[in-house]
Protein backbone atom coordinates (compact mmCIF):
# COMPACT_ATOMS: atom_id res chain seq x y z
CA UNK A 1 0.00 0.00 0.00
CA UNK A 2 2.82 2.41 0.86
CA UNK A 3 4.63 1.76 -2.41
CA UNK A 4 1.41 2.10 -4.38
CA UNK A 5 0.70 5.45 -2.71
CA UNK A 6 4.28 6.60 -3.35
CA UNK A 7 4.06 5.65 -7.03
CA UNK A 8 0.73 7.41 -7.51
CA UNK A 9 1.93 10.54 -5.74
CA UNK A 10 5.18 10.58 -7.72
CA UNK A 11 3.39 10.21 -11.04
CA UNK A 12 1.02 13.03 -10.15
CA UNK A 13 3.93 15.29 -9.23
CA UNK A 14 5.67 14.55 -12.53
CA UNK A 15 2.50 15.26 -14.51
CA UNK A 16 1.96 18.57 -12.73
CA UNK A 17 5.60 19.57 -13.24
CA UNK A 18 5.37 18.97 -16.98
CA UNK A 19 1.90 20.47 -17.35
CA UNK A 20 3.01 23.68 -15.62
CA UNK A 21 6.31 23.62 -17.56
CA UNK A 22 8.30 23.73 -14.36
CA UNK A 23 10.46 20.82 -15.52
CA UNK A 24 10.44 17.25 -16.69
CA UNK A 25 9.46 15.74 -13.36
CA UNK A 26 12.78 13.89 -13.25
CA UNK A 27 13.45 14.90 -9.65
CA UNK A 28 10.24 16.12 -8.00
CA UNK A 29 8.38 12.87 -8.67
CA UNK A 30 11.13 10.89 -6.97
CA UNK A 31 11.28 13.29 -4.04
CA UNK A 32 7.55 12.91 -3.48
CA UNK A 33 7.74 9.11 -3.75
CA UNK A 34 10.62 8.97 -1.26
CA UNK A 35 8.67 11.12 1.18
CA UNK A 36 5.81 8.64 1.10
CA UNK A 37 8.03 5.51 1.04
CA UNK A 38 11.59 6.20 2.29
CA UNK A 39 12.80 2.74 1.18
CA UNK A 40 11.39 3.14 -2.33
CA UNK A 41 14.75 3.10 -4.12
CA UNK A 42 16.70 0.39 -2.25
CA UNK A 43 13.69 -1.95 -2.22
CA UNK A 44 13.25 -1.61 -5.98
CA UNK A 45 16.95 -1.90 -6.82
CA UNK A 46 17.42 -4.98 -4.65
CA UNK A 47 14.62 -6.72 -6.55
CA UNK A 48 16.45 -6.51 -9.89
CA UNK A 49 18.31 -9.47 -11.38
CA UNK A 50 21.54 -7.44 -11.32
CA UNK A 51 22.50 -3.84 -10.60
CA UNK A 52 25.22 -1.59 -12.03
CA UNK A 53 25.99 1.74 -10.34
CA UNK A 54 28.15 4.35 -12.09
CA UNK A 55 29.71 7.31 -10.32
CA UNK A 56 32.46 9.88 -10.68
CA UNK A 57 32.83 13.60 -11.23
CA UNK A 58 32.77 13.63 -15.03
CA UNK A 59 31.32 11.24 -17.63
CA UNK A 60 28.56 9.55 -15.61
CA UNK A 61 25.68 10.17 -18.01
CA UNK A 62 27.60 9.14 -21.14
CA UNK A 63 29.16 6.04 -19.57
CA UNK A 64 25.81 4.93 -18.15
CA UNK A 65 24.21 5.27 -21.60
CA UNK A 66 27.03 3.25 -23.20
CA UNK A 67 26.79 0.42 -20.64
CA UNK A 68 23.01 0.34 -21.05
CA UNK A 69 23.41 0.13 -24.85
CA UNK A 70 25.85 -2.79 -24.56
CA UNK A 71 23.49 -4.67 -22.25
CA UNK A 72 20.48 -4.07 -24.51
CA UNK A 73 22.45 -5.29 -27.50
CA UNK A 74 23.16 -8.48 -25.53
CA UNK A 75 19.41 -9.00 -25.07
CA UNK A 76 18.87 -7.62 -21.57
CA UNK A 77 15.94 -5.55 -20.37
CA UNK A 78 17.69 -2.47 -18.97
CA UNK A 79 16.36 0.05 -16.49
CA UNK A 80 18.28 3.30 -16.21
CA UNK A 81 18.06 7.05 -15.51
CA UNK A 82 18.94 8.59 -18.90
CA UNK A 83 17.94 12.14 -17.94
CA UNK A 84 21.07 12.61 -15.83
CA UNK A 85 19.02 13.13 -12.67
CA UNK A 86 21.47 11.27 -10.43
CA UNK A 87 20.53 11.92 -6.83
CA UNK A 88 18.49 9.22 -5.12
CA UNK A 89 15.32 11.12 -5.98
CA UNK A 90 16.31 10.95 -9.67
CA UNK A 91 16.68 7.17 -9.44
CA UNK A 92 13.27 7.04 -7.76
CA UNK A 93 11.77 9.10 -10.59
CA UNK A 94 13.19 6.66 -13.16
CA UNK A 95 11.82 3.70 -11.22
CA UNK A 96 8.35 5.25 -11.06
CA UNK A 97 8.13 5.00 -14.83
CA UNK A 98 8.59 1.22 -14.50
CA UNK A 99 6.05 0.83 -11.72
CA UNK A 100 2.70 -0.92 -11.94
CA UNK A 101 -0.38 0.56 -10.27
CA UNK A 102 0.31 -1.42 -7.08
CA UNK A 103 3.78 0.13 -6.73
CA UNK A 104 5.80 -2.91 -7.75
CA UNK A 105 8.12 -2.67 -10.75
CA UNK A 106 7.18 -4.55 -13.93
CA UNK A 107 9.44 -7.52 -14.76
CA UNK A 108 11.97 -6.44 -12.16
CA UNK A 109 13.34 -9.93 -11.53
CA UNK A 110 14.51 -10.25 -15.14
CA UNK A 111 15.78 -6.67 -15.55
CA UNK A 112 19.26 -5.20 -15.20
CA UNK A 113 19.55 -1.81 -13.56
CA UNK A 114 22.21 0.64 -14.80
CA UNK A 115 22.04 3.87 -12.83
CA UNK A 116 24.35 6.83 -12.56
CA UNK A 117 24.77 8.36 -9.13
CA UNK A 118 26.18 11.62 -7.89
CA UNK A 119 29.36 11.06 -5.87
CA UNK A 120 27.68 11.66 -2.53
CA UNK A 121 24.50 9.85 -3.54
CA UNK A 122 26.69 6.78 -4.15
CA UNK A 123 28.14 7.05 -0.64
CA UNK A 124 24.64 7.33 0.81
CA UNK A 125 22.92 4.59 -1.20
CA UNK A 126 25.64 1.94 -1.49
CA UNK A 127 25.28 0.52 2.06
CA UNK A 128 21.56 -0.08 1.39
CA UNK A 129 21.76 -1.98 -1.90
CA UNK A 130 23.45 -5.11 -3.30
CA UNK A 131 25.11 -4.07 -6.58
CA UNK A 132 26.59 -6.53 -9.03
CA UNK A 133 29.04 -3.95 -10.37
CA UNK A 134 30.18 -0.52 -9.15
CA UNK A 135 31.95 1.69 -11.74
CA UNK A 136 34.23 4.45 -10.39
CA UNK A 137 35.20 6.86 -13.19
CA UNK A 138 37.25 9.70 -11.69
CA UNK A 139 37.42 12.33 -8.97
CA UNK A 140 37.96 15.98 -9.87
CA UNK A 141 37.43 19.18 -7.91
CA UNK A 142 33.80 20.15 -8.45
CA UNK A 143 31.30 22.42 -6.67
CA UNK A 144 33.43 23.22 -3.64
CA UNK A 145 30.47 24.89 -1.92
CA UNK A 146 28.60 21.54 -1.94
CA UNK A 147 31.27 18.85 -1.76
CA UNK A 148 34.43 20.43 -0.39
CA UNK A 149 37.77 19.05 -1.56
CA UNK A 150 37.94 15.74 -3.40
CA UNK A 151 39.80 14.10 -0.49
CA UNK A 152 36.54 14.33 1.46
CA UNK A 153 34.65 12.49 -1.27
CA UNK A 154 37.43 9.89 -1.57
CA UNK A 155 37.26 9.24 2.19
CA UNK A 156 33.49 8.68 2.02
CA UNK A 157 33.93 6.35 -0.95
CA UNK A 158 36.63 4.31 0.79
CA UNK A 159 34.30 3.61 3.70
CA UNK A 160 31.41 2.36 1.56
CA UNK A 161 33.62 0.42 -0.88
CA UNK A 162 35.30 -1.35 2.04
CA UNK A 163 31.84 -2.42 3.20
CA UNK A 164 30.77 -4.01 -0.09
CA UNK A 165 30.19 -7.79 -0.18
CA UNK A 166 32.86 -9.80 -1.96
CA UNK A 167 30.28 -10.83 -4.55
CA UNK A 168 30.28 -7.27 -5.94
CA UNK A 169 32.79 -6.36 -8.65
CA UNK A 170 34.37 -2.92 -8.58
CA UNK A 171 35.54 -1.41 -11.88
CA UNK A 172 37.85 1.59 -11.50
CA UNK A 173 39.95 4.03 -13.48
CA UNK A 174 43.56 2.93 -13.01
CA UNK A 175 44.79 6.31 -14.30
CA UNK A 176 43.29 8.19 -11.33
CA UNK A 177 45.45 7.66 -8.21
CA UNK A 178 42.66 8.76 -5.88
CA UNK A 179 40.15 6.37 -7.44
CA UNK A 180 42.76 3.60 -7.31
CA UNK A 181 43.21 4.14 -3.57
CA UNK A 182 39.43 3.83 -3.17
CA UNK A 183 38.98 0.70 -5.28
CA UNK A 184 41.76 -1.15 -3.50
CA UNK A 185 39.69 -1.04 -0.31
CA UNK A 186 37.40 -3.68 -1.83
CA UNK A 187 37.95 -7.25 -0.65
CA UNK A 188 36.40 -8.77 -3.78
CA UNK A 189 37.13 -8.59 -7.50
CA UNK A 190 38.49 -5.31 -8.86
CA UNK A 191 38.81 -4.68 -12.62
CA UNK A 192 40.60 -1.72 -14.18
CA UNK A 193 40.41 0.46 -17.26
CA UNK A 194 42.90 3.13 -18.29
CA UNK A 195 45.37 4.38 -20.86
CA UNK A 196 48.47 2.52 -22.04
CA UNK A 197 49.87 4.73 -24.74
CA UNK A 198 48.25 8.17 -25.15
CA UNK A 199 49.88 10.87 -23.09
CA UNK A 200 52.36 13.66 -23.33
CA UNK A 201 55.16 15.07 -21.19
CA UNK A 202 55.03 13.72 -17.66
CA UNK A 203 54.25 17.14 -16.19
CA UNK A 204 50.95 17.76 -14.46
CA UNK A 205 48.74 20.62 -15.55
CA UNK A 206 48.92 23.60 -13.16
CA UNK A 207 45.29 23.03 -12.19
CA UNK A 208 45.61 19.26 -11.59
CA UNK A 209 43.72 18.18 -8.47
CA UNK A 210 45.92 15.29 -7.22
CA UNK A 211 49.69 15.68 -6.85
CA UNK A 212 50.59 13.53 -3.87
CA UNK A 213 50.22 9.84 -3.14
CA UNK A 214 46.82 9.28 -1.47
CA UNK A 215 48.52 7.00 1.09
CA UNK A 216 51.76 8.71 2.06
CA UNK A 217 51.56 12.20 0.52
CA UNK A 218 54.81 11.92 -1.48
CA UNK A 219 54.66 13.75 -4.84
CA UNK A 220 53.56 11.27 -7.49
CA UNK A 221 55.83 10.47 -10.42
CA UNK A 222 54.31 10.29 -13.92
CA UNK A 223 55.61 8.52 -17.02
CA UNK A 224 52.78 10.06 -19.05
CA UNK A 225 49.88 12.45 -18.38
CA UNK A 226 46.67 12.26 -20.39
CA UNK A 227 44.98 15.25 -18.73
CA UNK A 228 44.55 16.70 -15.25
CA UNK A 229 45.99 14.12 -12.83
CA UNK A 230 45.14 11.11 -15.01
CA UNK A 231 47.98 9.12 -16.51
CA UNK A 232 50.64 6.49 -15.92
CA UNK A 233 51.72 7.28 -12.36
CA UNK A 234 53.41 5.69 -9.37
CA UNK A 235 54.33 6.58 -5.81
CA UNK A 236 58.11 7.04 -5.70
CA UNK A 237 58.39 5.24 -2.33
CA UNK A 238 56.17 2.35 -3.42
CA UNK A 239 53.11 2.96 -1.24
CA UNK A 240 50.75 2.90 -4.23
CA UNK A 241 51.25 1.68 -7.79
CA UNK A 242 49.05 2.13 -10.81
CA UNK A 243 47.38 -1.20 -11.67
CA UNK A 244 47.60 -2.65 -15.18
CA UNK A 245 44.30 -1.99 -17.01
CA UNK A 246 42.14 -4.94 -18.04
CA UNK A 247 40.82 -2.71 -20.84
CA UNK A 248 43.47 -0.31 -22.08
CA UNK A 249 43.34 2.66 -24.44
CA UNK A 250 46.45 2.26 -26.61
CA UNK A 251 45.86 5.01 -29.20
CA UNK A 252 43.53 8.00 -29.61
CA UNK A 253 42.95 10.40 -32.47
CA UNK A 254 40.36 13.12 -31.87
CA UNK A 255 38.30 14.58 -34.71
CA UNK A 256 37.09 17.62 -32.81
CA UNK A 257 33.34 17.78 -32.22
CA UNK A 258 32.69 15.02 -34.77
CA UNK A 259 34.12 12.19 -32.67
CA UNK A 260 37.28 10.20 -32.11
CA UNK A 261 39.21 7.15 -33.24
CA UNK A 262 40.76 4.92 -30.63
CA UNK A 263 42.33 1.52 -30.15
CA UNK A 264 41.39 -0.65 -27.19
CA UNK A 265 43.31 -3.69 -25.96
CA UNK A 266 41.76 -6.36 -23.77
CA UNK A 267 42.30 -10.09 -23.25
CA UNK A 268 44.94 -10.25 -25.98
CA UNK A 269 42.72 -8.58 -28.59
CA UNK A 270 42.97 -5.13 -30.18
CA UNK A 271 39.93 -3.23 -31.41
CA UNK A 272 39.90 -0.19 -33.72
CA UNK A 273 36.98 2.05 -32.83
CA UNK A 274 35.41 5.09 -34.48
CA UNK A 275 33.03 6.61 -31.95
CA UNK A 276 30.66 9.57 -32.43
CA UNK A 277 31.71 10.86 -29.00
CA UNK A 278 34.15 13.77 -28.98
CA UNK A 279 37.21 14.47 -26.87
CA UNK A 280 39.92 12.51 -25.12
CA UNK A 281 37.68 12.23 -22.07
CA UNK A 282 35.22 10.21 -24.16
CA UNK A 283 37.90 7.58 -24.74
CA UNK A 284 37.79 6.87 -20.99
CA UNK A 285 33.98 6.58 -21.13
CA UNK A 286 34.20 4.06 -23.98
CA UNK A 287 36.88 2.04 -22.18
CA UNK A 288 34.82 2.03 -18.98
CA UNK A 289 31.73 0.81 -20.84
CA UNK A 290 33.63 -2.01 -22.56
CA UNK A 291 35.25 -3.01 -19.26
CA UNK A 292 31.84 -2.99 -17.56
CA UNK A 293 30.38 -5.20 -20.28
CA UNK A 294 33.37 -7.54 -19.92
CA UNK A 295 32.82 -7.76 -16.15
CA UNK A 296 29.17 -8.64 -16.80
CA UNK A 297 30.10 -11.42 -19.20
CA UNK A 298 29.45 -9.62 -22.51
CA UNK A 299 32.08 -10.12 -25.20
CA UNK A 300 33.98 -6.95 -26.14
CA UNK A 301 33.26 -6.93 -29.88
CA UNK A 302 29.51 -6.88 -29.30
CA UNK A 303 29.82 -4.22 -26.65
CA UNK A 304 31.86 -2.01 -29.00
CA UNK A 305 29.28 -2.38 -31.77
CA UNK A 306 26.65 -1.02 -29.37
CA UNK A 307 28.93 1.79 -28.20
CA UNK A 308 29.67 2.91 -31.76
CA UNK A 309 25.94 3.17 -32.44
CA UNK A 310 25.34 5.35 -29.37
CA UNK A 311 25.58 9.10 -29.85
CA UNK A 312 26.17 11.80 -27.23
CA UNK A 313 23.74 12.22 -24.38
CA UNK A 314 21.69 15.41 -24.26
CA UNK A 315 23.81 18.48 -23.64
CA UNK A 316 27.05 16.49 -23.97
CA UNK A 317 28.18 17.46 -27.47
CA UNK A 318 24.54 17.27 -28.55
CA UNK A 319 23.90 18.83 -31.97
CA UNK A 320 20.64 20.77 -32.41
CA UNK A 321 19.62 22.07 -35.82
CA UNK A 322 18.38 25.67 -35.82
CA UNK A 323 17.30 27.80 -38.78
CA UNK A 324 20.62 29.66 -38.47
CA UNK A 325 22.75 26.49 -38.37
CA UNK A 326 23.99 23.85 -35.94
CA UNK A 327 24.03 24.48 -32.20
CA UNK A 328 26.51 22.17 -30.46
CA UNK A 329 25.97 22.11 -26.68
CA UNK A 330 29.02 21.24 -24.58
CA UNK A 331 28.41 20.80 -20.84
CA UNK A 332 31.14 22.01 -18.50
CA UNK A 333 31.11 21.49 -14.73
CA UNK A 334 34.57 22.25 -13.43
CA UNK A 335 38.10 23.21 -14.56
CA UNK A 336 38.87 19.71 -15.87
CA UNK A 337 35.78 19.44 -18.07
CA UNK A 338 36.09 23.04 -19.28
CA UNK A 339 39.74 22.64 -20.23
CA UNK A 340 38.97 19.44 -22.10
CA UNK A 341 36.22 21.22 -24.04
CA UNK A 342 38.67 23.98 -24.97
CA UNK A 343 41.10 21.33 -26.24
CA UNK A 344 38.24 19.77 -28.19
CA UNK A 345 37.46 23.06 -29.94
CA UNK A 346 41.16 23.63 -30.62
CA UNK A 347 41.14 20.37 -32.60
CA UNK A 348 38.55 21.75 -35.02
CA UNK A 349 40.05 22.44 -38.48
CA UNK A 350 38.62 25.97 -38.43
CA UNK A 351 37.78 28.30 -35.57
CA UNK A 352 34.14 28.17 -34.54
CA UNK A 353 31.82 30.85 -33.24
CA UNK A 354 31.50 30.30 -29.50
CA UNK A 355 28.91 31.12 -26.82
CA UNK A 356 29.96 30.61 -23.19
CA UNK A 357 27.18 30.53 -20.56
CA UNK A 358 28.01 30.65 -16.84
CA UNK A 359 25.33 30.20 -14.18
CA UNK A 360 25.69 29.94 -10.42
CA UNK A 361 22.73 27.78 -9.45
CA UNK A 362 22.98 25.07 -6.81
CA UNK A 363 23.48 22.44 -9.51
CA UNK A 364 26.29 24.49 -11.07
CA UNK A 365 28.03 25.42 -7.85
CA UNK A 366 27.30 28.84 -6.42
CA UNK A 367 31.03 29.59 -6.14
CA UNK A 368 32.23 30.45 -9.67
CA UNK A 369 35.85 31.12 -8.72
CA UNK A 370 36.69 27.86 -10.54
CA UNK A 371 36.67 29.74 -13.86
CA UNK A 372 40.11 31.11 -12.92
CA UNK A 373 41.46 27.57 -13.22
CA UNK A 374 40.00 27.27 -16.72
CA UNK A 375 42.73 27.98 -19.25
CA UNK A 376 40.76 30.37 -21.44
CA UNK A 377 44.12 31.23 -22.94
CA UNK A 378 43.56 28.04 -24.99
CA UNK A 379 40.31 29.35 -26.49
CA UNK A 380 40.53 29.81 -30.24
CA UNK A 381 37.32 31.32 -31.56
CA UNK A 382 35.99 33.19 -34.54
CA UNK A 383 33.42 35.24 -32.64
CA UNK A 384 32.80 35.09 -28.88
CA UNK A 385 29.61 35.79 -26.94
CA UNK A 386 29.40 35.56 -23.13
CA UNK A 387 26.11 35.00 -21.29
CA UNK A 388 24.40 33.42 -18.30
CA UNK A 389 23.81 34.92 -14.87
CA UNK A 390 27.54 35.48 -14.35
CA UNK A 391 28.37 36.83 -17.80
CA UNK A 392 30.38 39.73 -16.41
CA UNK A 393 32.58 37.36 -14.36
CA UNK A 394 33.36 35.62 -17.64
CA UNK A 395 34.13 38.95 -19.25
CA UNK A 396 36.80 39.68 -16.63
CA UNK A 397 38.28 36.19 -16.93
CA UNK A 398 38.61 36.21 -20.73
CA UNK A 399 40.03 39.72 -20.60
CA UNK A 400 42.84 38.56 -18.31
CA UNK A 401 43.29 35.51 -20.56
CA UNK A 402 43.85 37.82 -23.51
CA UNK A 403 41.23 36.10 -25.68
CA UNK A 404 41.07 37.74 -29.10
CA UNK A 405 38.35 36.51 -31.50
CA UNK A 406 39.46 36.59 -35.11
CA UNK A 407 36.32 38.55 -36.03
CA UNK A 408 34.71 41.26 -33.91
CA UNK A 409 34.86 42.05 -30.23
CA UNK A 410 33.77 39.93 -27.27
CA UNK A 411 30.00 40.39 -26.89
CA UNK A 412 28.67 40.27 -23.31
CA UNK A 413 24.91 39.64 -22.95
CA UNK A 414 23.58 38.37 -19.59
CA UNK A 415 20.82 35.76 -19.73
CA UNK A 416 20.23 32.77 -21.98
CA UNK A 417 17.87 33.45 -24.90
CA UNK A 418 19.27 36.86 -25.82
CA UNK A 419 22.94 35.81 -25.95
CA UNK A 420 21.92 32.69 -27.91
CA UNK A 421 20.13 34.85 -30.47
CA UNK A 422 23.04 37.29 -30.61
CA UNK A 423 25.55 34.48 -31.12
CA UNK A 424 23.42 32.70 -33.75
CA UNK A 425 22.92 35.98 -35.59
CA UNK A 426 26.69 36.34 -35.91
CA UNK A 427 27.56 32.65 -36.41
CA UNK A 428 28.53 31.05 -39.66
CA UNK A 429 26.99 27.58 -39.87
CA UNK A 430 27.97 26.09 -36.49
CA UNK A 431 27.84 27.56 -32.98
CA UNK A 432 29.62 25.91 -30.05
CA UNK A 433 27.79 26.54 -26.77
CA UNK A 434 29.91 25.93 -23.65
CA UNK A 435 27.49 25.90 -20.71
CA UNK A 436 27.29 24.99 -17.04
CA UNK A 437 24.55 22.58 -16.00
CA UNK A 438 21.57 24.87 -15.40
CA UNK A 439 22.62 27.03 -18.35
CA UNK A 440 22.70 23.91 -20.53
CA UNK A 441 19.17 23.00 -19.45
CA UNK A 442 18.01 26.58 -20.03
CA UNK A 443 19.45 26.84 -23.53
CA UNK A 444 17.85 23.50 -24.38
CA UNK A 445 14.53 24.83 -23.07
CA UNK A 446 14.84 27.73 -25.49
CA UNK A 447 15.53 25.32 -28.35
CA UNK A 448 12.57 23.14 -27.32
CA UNK A 449 10.22 26.14 -27.13
CA UNK A 450 11.23 27.07 -30.68
CA UNK A 451 10.68 23.58 -32.01
CA UNK A 452 14.36 22.82 -32.65
CA UNK A 453 14.66 20.02 -30.09
CA UNK A 454 12.56 17.68 -27.96
CA UNK A 455 12.48 17.76 -24.14
CA UNK A 456 15.33 15.75 -22.65
CA UNK A 457 12.97 13.54 -20.68
CA UNK A 458 10.93 12.35 -23.68
CA UNK A 459 13.24 9.37 -24.33
CA UNK A 460 13.53 8.41 -20.67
Amino acid sequence: MQRAAATAAGRAAAAISRWTRRGGGTAISGLVAQTVAPQYVPDALNSLSSLVLVSGTNGKTTTTALIAAALRAAGHDVWTNPTGSNLERGVAAALIQRSAWHGGQRRERSAVGVFELDEWALASLLPRVRPTLVVLLNLFRDQLDRYGEIDTTAHAWREVIAGLPETTTVLANADDPLVTSVAQMHAGRVDWFGSDGPGEAAVLDPWADVRGCPRCGEPLAYDAVTFAHLGNWHCPVGDLTRPAPDVAITAVQTRGIDGLELTLATDGQHFQVEAPLPGLYSAYNVAAAVAAARALGIESAGALDAVIATGPAFGRAEVIESPQGEVVILLTKNPTSANQVLDLLAAEPERLDTLVLLNDGVADGEDVSWIWDVEFERLRTRRLTLGGRRAFDLEVRVKYAGVRPTEGDVDVVPGIAEPLDRALGRADGRLAVIATYTAMLAVRDVCVARGWATPYWTNA
